[in-house]
């Protein structure tokens, strides 16, 4: 009788699946990586994988998914010790500023990989649409409390507000993309956040 395979044993199989591909992903590109690459780095079998993850493309969207939630999570535990919207978006820029460059760099590469290969196949672009909906949907209801708190304007329009703090946030990651440095990346992050707390002022 084979030994029974708990569901604490498979949540940390799926993470360190996750990990593993994760890195492949990184180091050669989402097209380029093979279930293969994936197998061979984390040394277990192809079949392992797949009892898993169905394909490759499910285990970017679930790692976009991982990234996220973990913003969430660690939101609301702020949320919980605070109820301070703004304490939660000073957060956010917190993250933002934590992570390096060349991390940035590497991710964002993947992330738009991925997204001109999901464009061509429409099964995709619900997954993908799913996980943008996800940011959104965080956003607005950080802005919605600050509002309902007073530390926001109240004519604020919660869903504009939260495309356009994802649109400067993306845009100034892509403006470093294939150059620039961590201390200038840093300081017009800084700039961003006092423009988008200013902005938000009530």
């Amino acid at each position: 009788m084979s030994p029974r395979v708990t569901e604490a044993y498979k949540e940390e199989k799926r993470a360190s699946i996750l990990a593993g591909a994760l890195h492949c992903f990184l180091d050669k590109g989402f097209q380029a990586t093979t279930a293969d690459d994936i197998a061979r780095h984390l040394r277990i079998s192809k079949g392992t994988l797949y009892g898993y993850f169905a394909s490759k493309e499910e285990i970017y969207i679930q790692l976009a998914h991982a990234r996220m939630d973990d913003m969430i999570e660690s939101l609301n535990a702020l949320y919980v010790e605070t109820s301070s919207a703004k304490a939660m978006l000073l957060h956010m820029f917190d993250r933002f500023r934590r992570q390096p460059l060349d991390e940035l760099r590497k991710w964002l590469t993947f992330h738009l990989e991925f997204t001109t290969y999901a464009s061509r196949r429409p099964e995709l672009i619900y997954s993908n649409r799913a996980y943008l909906d996800k940011a959104l949907n965080l956003l607005s209801r950080i802005l919605a409390s600050g509002k309902r708190s007073g530390e926001f304007r109240a004519d604020l329009d919660d869903s504009s507000a939260a495309y356009l703090f994802w649109a400067v946030r993306d845009g100034l990651a892509m403006s470093f993309l294939l150059d620039g440095d961590e201390t200038e990346y840093r300081r017009i992050l800084d700039d961003m956040e006092a423009m988008v707390m200013k902005h938000l002022k009530a």
